[in-house]
């Protein structure tokens, strides 16, 4: 009877360790948008983005709508960079602006930053 007692506590330990071993960690999300100073409704496409602090360091660009996301582990206040390179297409027009974005765990933030 102590072996079956003794059995059964240890494999009901054993399960609810496996339940909570198998929790997926909570995504939290950063959601940058790139818009220009002089025209707040129009978005900068293929904009380069950087998030950094101390040791983080993200480098990206943005789709054609002026977005770029990133996951992250665990909750920080980042800075954030973007940037508009033309040097490729003939202009020599560059566009800078920066600002910082607060993630939480588990939720997806939006921060837009505007160039000029």
């Amino acid at each position: 009877m102590k072996k079956f007692v003794l059995i059964s506590l240890l494999l009901t330990g054993l399960f609810a360790l496996m339940l909570t071993s198998c929790e997926k960690p909570e995504e939290t999300k950063a959601v940058i948008t790139v818009k220009y100073t002089t025209d707040t409704t129009k978005v900068a496409p293929f904009a380069h983005v950087r998030i950094t602090k101390y040791d983080v360091n993200v480098a990206g660009q943005c789709d054609e709508d002026g977005i770029y996301s990133h996951l992250f582990r665990d909750e920080a206040i980042l800075d954030v960079e973007a940037y508009l390179d033309t040097t490729q297409t003939g202009t020599s027009t560059e566009a800078y602006g920066s600002t910082t974005i607060r993630l939480e765990r588990g939720k997806t933030v939006y921060k837009t930053v505007f160039i000029n």
